[in-house]
């Protein structure tokens, strides 16, 4: 008989198997009068997972992150100030029942330091500059930021990006949250840089200069898409070693009611990579979860051909049908969402008590489904919208699931 508790959930859902009620995720919960401290939108890391104000502070002490790759490579665990711990990290999830977390392994050691002299912040990390006042990022007042691109060239990947997967620093993190979130009773999933390609290419080339290599340069494209495949793998085989059991990659790959990127160029540049990434997990017995914001109708035979697991969040705004794709994809993949961040921030708590029923009736029914917002949780999320959601879960959310 199956002792049913977070992991043993989780790992049902990923199987399409039915536990014992329907499990629940999120990558974090922002609300400010349950979490005044973490703001993921006002306040984004770039997409090396260094926020503008960290790389200001490596800019003016470049020798700060010499000496953390050198402590690092000790085992010395130099992250605790810097990253929150576990439990702190978990404790409004564990505090609502939730199953799963997002939590990162360490930094990806992917960057020369020459990549600290040559980036820094103003105002106080709103802005991101680089070489010669080049505007790389702009975060507004209610969290909107563009993205205009770390590099330009082939040749700014070759003078800033080395990759060194073996390097501790990469999972340095992983045995002690493990440890910790068997006794909290609570999955962490680790997010692995680079594993998709497309969204860290987007954030390090910026959407122009991207799709101009992607038509003009695909030898190029081919080459760091190799290279940060090889690395990831690494990464990943490291985690999994070290006792992590699930693996998150993000790739946005839609817009509202269309693909950023071609289905013909998906297979050409990214798709393979992605599927020798679940591959390797797959042999270490580990699981991977996709996060796509946006449509991904177009390709989600891709998708599903990649050998993922899981697919979150499937974005409602954005034209996805979670009802359908469940009638359609259920028995080959993993559903996670999709609560809908535009009702959890305007509508009443009576809207999201009926809509998660409506989940839990037509997408939960037959497991394979874990239940979770459109994106995360974000500072402009109700509170009573976000308790009705719970609320309905802990209502109807118990197999063999019966609403009338």
């Amino acid at each position: 008989m199956t002792i049913w508790n977070s992991h043993s959930r989780i790992e049902a859902a990923f199987k399409k198997q039915i536990p014992d009620r329907v499990p629940k995720y999120e990558g974090s919960i922002e609300i400010p009068q349950l979490n005044p401290i973490i703001r993921g939108q006002i306040e984004p890391s770039t997409v090396f997972l260094f926020s503008p104000k960290q790389i200001d502070l490596l800019h003016k002490n470049p020798e700060l992150f010499t000496a953390f790759k050198k402590y690092a490579k000790k085992g010395r665990n130099v992250f605790r100030s810097a990253i929150p711990d576990v439990e702190s990290m978990s404790k409004i999830h564990r505090d609502y029942n939730y199953d799963m977390f997002l939590y990162v392994p360490g930094l990806p050691i992917v960057l020369k330091d020459e990549f600290f002299q040559d980036f820094y912040s103003e105002q106080d990390g709103n802005i991101l500059r680089g070489p010669n006042g080049r505007l790389i990022w702009k975060v507004s007042q209610d969290g909107a930021h563009t993205r205009h691109g770390f590099f330009r060239t082939p040749e700014d990947w070759d003078k800033y990006i080395e990759f060194d997967g073996e390097h501790p620093g990469n999972f340095l993190l992983v045995e002690d949250a493990v440890k910790k979130c068997m006794e909290l009773d609570i999955v962490p999933i680790f997010s692995v840089f680079g594993c998709a390609f497309f969204e860290e290419l987007c954030g390090i080339f910026g959407f122009e200069t991207l799709f101009k290599l992607l038509v003009k340069n695909k030898a190029f494209i081919k080459k760091i898409v190799k290279e940060l495949n090889d690395y990831s793998i690494i990464v990943a085989e490291k985690i999994l070693e070290r006792g992590g059991k699930f693996i998150y990659m993000t790739c946005d790959l839609g817009y509202k009611g269309r693909s950023i990127i071609s289905p013909k160029m998906f297979r050409e540049f990214f798709k393979p990579g992605i599927k020798k990434f679940c591959q390797k997990v797959h042999q270490l017995d580990g699981y991977v979860m996709m996060h796509s914001c946006g449509y991904v109708m177009e390709l989600f035979q891709d998708i599903i051909d990649t050998g993922l697991d899981a697919l979150h969040p499937i974005e409602k705004a954005a034209g996805n049908d979670i009802v359908e794709i469940k009638r359609k994809y259920g028995n080959e993949i993993t559903l996670v969402g999709n609560v809908p961040i535009p009702l959890l921030t305007h509508g009443t708590a009576k809207d999201n008590y009926d809509y998660v029923k409506y989940l839990l009736e037509n997408v939960s029914r037959d497991g394979g489904h874990i239940i979770s917002s459109s994106h995360s949780v974000t500072q402009w999320c109700k509170l009573e919208n976000f308790e009705a959601y719970n609320h309905a879960v802990e209502d109807f959310g118990q197999y063999p699931i019966t609403i009338n």
